[in-house]
C-alpha cells in the first residue's frame, strides 16, 4: 500500500470522526431538510468503525490481486522468453556467422506460445557461407502457422550460427 493511499484513508477516517463529533454534541433532533449525513451519524455513529474495517480490507486485498496478478504475468513472461530462446537467439543473431540451412526434420511438439505461435522443433543440415565443414544442428522455434510452410522439410531457411558452440537462430521471418 503506498504513502499516498494511507494517508487518504487516514484522512477519510479523521473526517468520520470528526462529523461523529460534531453529531453527538447536536442537543436537538435534525430537522426536516438539513443534511442527510449528519442525521445518519447521528442515528448510527457506532457502525462507522465496522464500516471502516471493512473498506480497508476490501483496499488492501484489492491491492494485494493486482500485485499478485502483476507478479504472475511477469513471471509467464519469463517463461516465455525462456521457452521461445530469445536470449540465446539475440546474441547468436547478433555475433553469428551467415549461413545457409536445408530443413531435415520439422514436427509440431504441441506447445503452443501466446495461444498463437506453434514451438516446432527442427533439424538443419548448416552450410556456413565462409567454406567451413556443413553440420546438423536441432532448434525449436516459435513459428506462426502462416509461416510454417517456409520450414518444411526440403526448404532453404538462413541462418546465423556461431562457430565455436554451432548454436544457430533463424535469420528470416517467422512470424
Amino acid at each position: 500500500m503506498s504513502k499516498a493511499s494511507v494517508g487518504k484513508m487516514v484522512w477519510i477516517a479523521f473526517l468520520l470522526m470528526a462529523a461523529t463529533d460534531e453529531c453527538l454534541s447536536q442537543t436537538t433532533a435534525p430537522v426536516a431538510g438539513s443534511n442527510l449525513f449528519v442525521a445518519w451519524f447521528t442515528k448510527y455513529w457506532y457502525l462507522i468503525v465496522p464500516l471502516a474495517v471493512i473498506l480497508l480490507v476490501t483496499y488492501v486485498m484489492i491491492a494485494l490481486g493486482m500485485r499478485f496478478a502483476a507478479r504472475v504475468m511477469h513471471m509467464q513472461s519469463v517463461v516465455n522468453h525462456r521457452v521461445m530462446g530469445t536470449d540465446l537467439a539475440e546474441r547468436v543473431l547478433r555475433t553469428g556467422q551467415p549461413a545457409v540451412a536445408t530443413v531435415l526434420e520439422s514436427y509440431d511438439t504441441g506447445m503452443r506460445v501466446a495461444r498463437i505461435y506453434i514451438l516446432v522443433r527442427l533439424k538443419f543440415q548448416v552450410q556456413p557461407e565462409d567454406g567451413l565443414a556443413t553440420y546438423e544442428a536441432e532448434l525449436v522455434a516459435p513459428i506462426s502457422p502462416v509461416k510454417l510452410a517456409d520450414f518444411a522439410p526440403g526448404r532453404s531457411v538462413k541462418l546465423r550460427f556461431d562457430p565455436l558452440s554451432h548454436e544457430i537462430a533463424i535469420d528470416q521471418p517467422m512470424r
